[in-house]
């Protein structure tokens, strides 16, 4: 029997009937498409890694995408990662074509145009980029940005100057984060970075993965010779950091006091989530060709990697996973944080079965890996998943998950994104080729950031892609919406300083028919980072929807919002004590 939502949006009928549409959704559904906006936009950013064809694994991995309300006007912004040129590693030939090449921040002006900022902000040219990390690390009000790289990280601080306008300064060296110079012998490469309450005293501490010991001189004897570069396997991996937030902008390593010792480590990138709701944040840590890790807090900032028994270290089929980065959302509604981890082969799935799971075993959580029969598994195998979305796209009242495409190894891997409608109960309708021609062009793509970067209550995204010569992929979420369309909430919490991004709350949003759930974090796709805001779609005709908020601190709070056929935005500010 076909889904009925599939019926709907690809236009089935059934004896020769047009199968009636249920519900706004699924009308809306019917003409909804992804549109690539980037001609028009004005972001003329193109992302470079020194050469134009892969010859090692450090021009293969990046870069990221992340979101950022820079000058707090209430429009995402978009800063774009990039390699560059290197002496001595990169193509000779390259070295005149890849100059200039930089990463770049864009300002949003509204109606899905940006303009380059860069310069005028005071972000200088950095290191070969990976990822950047946002959030307000010293509590005042503005969002701050950690570039992370194959070399020293840069921590630009967010001032308000004497003009009003917006400037960027390094701090890196006051606020101790650069990093080591090397790990494991060879320079440090960071990839990714989380900003977290790791041990409940409400600021911001900073997560930092590494990745490997690279050493572009290594030929590796043991490597078959059709494989066209060493992979993460022939290099040792590096020690992922944990730093502190000791107040005053300074920061230091607590890695070893936190039990995150994990030399060979070999991380791609780390998401926090309460996983098992006891009101700490824990850790799922994705690592390339080895168990994944999942670190359980013990609300004092002690963790204890508990990833085997939780089941969230292998795939379905048992094995370890070449895996990105964990992306975390509540599929089902039961109020427990699922986890999507896509990998350059055998992406998974992990359905939150709660603390009851294994009896015995009270005080984790515990997973089951459902890639398969909720239909995400076929359309991604050894596709080469990179970034990964659990958000709401079509507002039907459940969150629904894209992935990026783009192999590795090979610059022609290219593979349009892929969109999977959820029912709500972990099962999933692959409407990839019904979301409009630009949705079915392909990319070698690899960092993806979501939000709603033209504020009209969908979830849009970035893609930044390595393609030669492209530009990068802003897609804007053409939803059908109007009167008799699909209804949204926005929540834009504001939380009371130090941790005034309110990273780590929980939102639940009660419509006509259940309840919804959202967690605030950022750091929730390959080396990118997301719109902090909650999207919901709103069920049923209900004029009103019951929202309640579990503040980091642990405050419950709880308001009413009236929901307007245009789209709600609501700005809830933290209750002081």
């Amino acid at each position: 029997m076909i889904p009925r939502c599939l019926a709907a949006a690809v236009g089935l009928t059934l004896g020769g009937t047009p199968l009636l549409l249920a519900s706004p959704q699924e009308k809306a559904a019917a003409g909804w498409q992804f549109t690539d906006v980037t001609p028009t936009s004005g972001i003329t950013f193109h992302h470079s890694f020194g050469d134009d064809a892969f010859s090692k694994i450090l021009e293969d991995t990046g870069s990221g995408v992340a979101l950022i309300d820079y000058d707090r006007d209430g429009l995402q912004d978009v800063f774009l990662s990039s390699g560059h040129w290197i002496e001595g590693f990169s193509d000779p030939a390259w070295k005149e074509k890849a100059a200039g090449a930089r990463s770049r921040l864009y300002k949003n002006l509204g109606g899905m145009k940006f303009a380059d900022v860069t310069d005028a902000v005071g972000i200088a040219a950095g290191g070969y980029g990976m990822g950047a990390a946002v959030a307000d690390y010293d509590g005042d009000g503005d969002e701050d940005l950690y570039l992370l790289n194959r070399g020293a990280n840069v921590l630009y601080r967010n001032d308000l100057a004497a003009d009003g306008s917006r400037r960027f300064a390094d701090v890196t060296a006051a606020a101790g984060i650069a990093g080591p110079v090397t790990l494991n012998g060879q320079p440090k490469w960071s990839v990714n970075g989380s900003f977290f309450d790791a041990d409940g005293d409400l600021d911001l501490d900073l997560y930092v993965t590494n990745y490997l010991a690279f050493d572009p001189g290594l030929k590796d004897p043991n490597l078959p010779k059709e494989y066209p570069y060493e992979g993460p396997d022939s290099y040792a991996g590096q020690q992922s950091q944990l730093f502190h937030n000791d107040g005053g902008g300074k920061f230091s390593d607590a890695t070893s006091a936190a039990g995150l010792d994990f030399p060979d480590g070999r991380s791609m990138g780390a998401v926090p989530c309460d996983f098992d709701l006891d009101g700490d944040l824990d850790l799922f840590e994705a690592i390339d060709s080895k168990p994944n890790v999942l670190w359980r807090n013990d609300g004092k900032g002690r963790f204890t990697d508990i990833a085997a028994a939780a089941g969230v270290a292998f795939d379905g089929s048992g094995a370890a996973m070449p895996s990105m980065h964990g992306s975390v959302g509540d599929f089902d509604g039961d109020g427990r944080f699922d986890l999507f981890v896509p990998a350059l082969f055998t992406s998974a799935l992990f359905c939150n079965l709660g603390l009851d799971a294994a009896p015995g075993m009270a005080g984790d959580a515990h997973f089951g890996e459902c890639a398969a029969k909720s239909f995400v598994l076929a359309p991604l195998l050894g596709k080469g998943a990179w970034g990964s979305g659990i958000e709401d796209f079509d507002l039907d009242g459940d969150v629904d998950l894209l992935v990026v495409l783009g192999g590795a190894f090979d610059l022609k891997a290219a593979d349009p994104d892929r969109f999977f409608r959820n029912d709500g109960s972990f099962q999933f309708t692959d409407l990839s080729a019904t979301l409009g021609p630009d949705f079915r062009v392909g990319r070698v793509s690899r960092g993806a950031a979501f939000g709603d970067l033209d504020n009209d209550g969908d979830v849009d995204y970035v893609v930044n892609v390595k393609d030669v010569g492209a530009l990068p992929r802003v897609f804007r979420n053409d939803l059908p919406r109007g009167e008799h369309g699909p209804r949204s909430v926005t929540v834009a919490l504001h939380g009371r300083a130090p941790n005034t991004d309110a990273i780590g709350a929980r939102v639940q949003l009660i419509d006509g028919v259940g309840a919804q759930h959202r967690s605030v974090t950022r750091s929730n796709s390959y080396l990118s980072q997301n719109d902090p805001r909650l999207h919901f779609g709103v069920r049923g005709s209900a004029k009103t929807a019951a929202l309640e908020v579990t503040w980091p601190a642990g405050t419950l709070q709880k308001t009413t919002v009236l929901i307007n056929a245009s789209g709600t935005t609501v700005v809830i500010e933290e209750p002081s004590k």
